[in-house]
């Protein structure tokens, strides 16, 4: 029954193919999250097998998503684990020759740390399913200690605490893009945006870890918008964040998981959705990696990029 199956597929893809590569014009689209994308014969036969046969091509839910996608909102709601998450790459090693000459930051403020989601938080506040408005154990807690690293390194912050997820958990990217607007505008010397998150798990299992400089560490994750304009600027400064952090920090270098919508990105050239661990990940760690991410920032920065 299988191969009569999958046969059946074979066919359908083989006739949808052969006559749109007949009569589909050259160049026909589709508009997906507001972005054109060329649509090959190829391609078509498999969008008419899986409207045909719904289940023949197998479509991986996106559990960040809380709003439908829009030119600068996104979301990124009650993340799942990595593996179903979507496309992961690394960060490409950044040209001698594209090299930036260095930066000297003064008192104004030169980075803005918020939080999309608020309310995600790390163990031992477990409870009300890893959210809360108390700061304590919370992204703002770490958000705290990362702002507290940077201004060690002599990089000024913004700090926003903003509950964007409460009352409502709907709509928080719309809430949190304001906010960054304003501040943007209250604060024309930001050169970099850090959106703070947490990654979520339904295992009961710890949340991974490593040593680094001989301190227990959560490992983190960059989310990469390929639908804003600046997604070649903003994935390039994540490349020299991760080189900066292979040379000088153990190789402590994130994840990067690249995705479809805009989670605000293209407000900012160096506009990062950054996740610090997930809920199984015991608050201490969390913040020695918001220690140690504060100085591979502000080198990183320092350096001109």
């Amino acid at each position: 029954m299988k191969r009569k199956i999958a046969g059946g597929l074979l066919a359908v893809y083989a006739a949808s193919t052969l006559l749109f590569s007949v009569f589909l014009p050259e160049g026909t689209s589709q508009n997906l999250t507001g972005a054109d994308h060329s649509l090959s014969p190829s391609e078509f036969g498999v969008l008419c097998i899986s409207t045909v046969y719904p289940g023949a091509v197998s479509d991986v839910s996106d559990s960040r998503d809380n709003e439908e996608a829009g030119a600068d909102q996104a979301s990124s709601g009650s993340e799942a684990d990595e593996a179903n998450q979507g496309k992961q790459t690394a960060g490409t090693t950044v040209r001698e020759e594209e090299k930036p000459g260095p930066v000297v930051f003064g008192e104004d403020p030169a980075v803005l740390i918020l939080h999309t989601h608020a309310t995600e938080t790390y163990l031992p506040a477990d409870e009300g399913n890893y959210h809360s408005k108390k700061k304590e154990n919370s992204v703002r807690d770490v958000g705290e200690v990362l702002a507290k690293s940077l201004e060690e390194e002599g990089i000024s912050v913004v700090h926003d605490q903003t509950l964007h997820d409460s009352p409502s958990y709907s709509s928080s990217y719309s809430r949190s893009a304001e906010t960054v607007k304003s501040l943007l505008h209250q604060y024309p010397t930001i050169r970099c945006v850090i959106d703070l998150h947490r990654d979520a798990t339904d295992s009961e299992a710890p949340g991974a870890t490593l040593s680094v400089g001989g301190k227990s560490c959560a490992r983190y994750m960059y989310v990469v918008s390929t639908a804003v304009p600046n997604y070649k600027t903003n994935a390039k400064f994540i490349s020299a964040m991760n080189d900066t952090a292979a040379e000088n920090f153990s190789g402590f270098t994130g994840t990067v998981l690249e995705r479809g919508y805009p989670y605000n990105q293209s407000l900012a050239d160096r506009y990062l959705l950054v996740e610090f661990g997930n809920n199984r990940n015991d608050i201490a760690d969390v913040r020695n990696t918001a220690r140690i991410y504060g100085k591979i920032l502000a080198q990183t920065l320092k350096a001109g990029y």
